[in-house]
C-alpha cells in the first residue's frame, strides 16, 4: 500500500505522540515492588509505608517527593534527637534501600530542612531550609542538582523567588510554571504565587487568584497540567482543623469553588501536605495523628469529585 506524502506528516505526528505517551509510562517504575511493594489503596486512605516512612519513632512534617521515574522517594521528619531533616530511599537492584539522611544535608544538621519537591525532569530536588548561611530570609527555597556522583551541594534559588520572608519550594508544572506559598509576616497572610520557570530561572511572581471566598493555608499542590489544585483550609464548613479541598479550572481558565475532599479524607484533626504521585494514581497527604502519619488513597476520589462540577 502506498501512502501519499500529504498524509505522511499527520501519521508521523500521531506516531510520535503515541511513542511519547508510551515512553512516559515505561519510564515509571513498572514493578509490583513500586511503593515499597505495598498493596495499592482504594477510595479509603491507608497509612503509607508503616515502619519505613510512617514510623512511630518520629513525626512526619511534609509531603513526599517521588521522582518522575518512581525509583526515589524523599520526605522530611522530626525526631527527638535531630531537628526536621530530609530522608530518602531508592529502588536499587530490585529492592528499596534502607531509609537514611540525604547526603546533601549530612554535613550540617543545625538547620531545619524539609518539604522536598522534584523538578519535572527529576534533575533538581528543591527543599526549604531555615536560616541556612547564604539565604535571603528566615526560610528560603534551596535545591540540589543531580550529578554523576549524586547530588550537588545546596544552591539557593535566589531572587526573585526568595525574599526576606518565608519562601517554600516550588511545585513546577508541565506548562513551565512554578507555584508556591508566600507569607506576609507583617499582615500574617498567606498568598499563593506563580512564577514562570524557564531554563532554570524564575520570573517575577504573580498572585494566584482562586475562588474569592477561599480561605487557604500552606502548602498547595498543582496538577502537572494545571487543571486542579489541592490545598488545606480551615473553612468553617469543614470537618475540623485543616481540611483538604480541591478546585478545578474551568474552560475560561478560572478556578472553581473549592470542594471538600470528604469524610474519608478529612477528619476532626488536620490534613495537610497533599501531593499526587507522578503516575497520577495516588494522592498522598499527612494527617495529624499522634505520630503525624502519611496516608495514601486512589486519585479516583478526585475524579469522582470532578464529576460533580457543573458544566457551563
Amino acid at each position: 500500500m502506498t501512502i501519499k506524502k500529504k498524509n505522511l506528516l499527520p501519521l508521523i505526528l500521531i506516531s510520535l505522540a503515541f511513542a511519547s505517551c508510551t515512553q512516559t509510562e515505561q519510564n515509571f517504575l513498572d514493578t509490583e515492588d513500586a511503593y515499597f511493594g505495598l498493596t495499592p489503596p482504594g477510595l479509603i486512605p491507608e497509612v503509607f509505608a508503616p515502619g519505613i516512612i510512617s514510623d512511630t519513632s518520629w513525626r512526619e512534617h511534609c509531603q513526599l517527593a517521588i521522582s518522575p521515574k518512581g525509583d526515589e522517594i524523599y520526605w522530611s521528619k522530626f525526631s527527638d534527637n535531630v531537628s526536621e531533616q530530609i530522608y530518602f530511599s531508592k529502588f536499587i537492584n530490585n529492592k528499596w534501600t534502607k531509609s537514611e539522611l540525604a547526603d546533601f544535608i549530612k554535613d550540617d544538621l543545625t538547620h531545619l530542612n524539609g518539604q522536598p519537591t522534584f523538578s519535572p525532569d527529576g534533575n533538581k530536588l528543591f527543599f526549604y531550609s531555615r536560616n541556612r548561611p547564604g539565604g535571603l530570609g528566615y526560610i528560603d527555597a534551596w535545591y540540589v542538582e543531580r550529578t554523576d556522583d549524586g547530588w550537588s551541594k545546596p544552591i539557593n534559588a535566589g531572587q526573585p523567588f526568595n525574599t526576606d520572608g518565608d519562601d517554600r519550594p516550588p511545585i513546577i508544572t508541565e506548562k513551565g510554571n512554578a507555584y508556591t506559598m508566600g507569607r506576609n509576616f507583617a499582615e500574617d497572610k498567606v498568598n499563593y504565587l506563580r512564577f514562570n520557570y524557564t531554563d532554570g530561572k524564575f520570573s517575577s511572581p504573580s498572585s494566584v487568584s482562586t475562588y474569592k471566598k477561599s480561605t487557604y493555608w500552606w502548602p498547595l499542590y498543582v496538577s502537572p497540567d494545571e487543571t486542579y489544585i489541592i490545598f488545606p483550609s480551615a473553612a468553617k464548613e469543614g470537618f475540623g482543623g485543616l481540611d483538604l479541598y480541591v478546585c478545578f479550572k474551568d474552560e475560561k481558565d478560572i478556578w472553581g469553588k473549592p470542594i471538600n475532599l470528604g469524610a474519608e479524607i478529612n477528619t476532626k484533626t488536620s490534613e495537610r501536605f497533599p501531593v499526587v504521585s507522578p503516575d497520577g494514581k495516588y494522592l498522598f497527604f499527612m494527617r495529624h495523628t499522634k505520630t503525624w502519619d502519611i496516608f495514601w488513597v486512589s486519585t479516583e476520589v478526585i475524579n469522582e469529585l470532578k464529576k460533580q462540577v457543573p458544566v457551563n
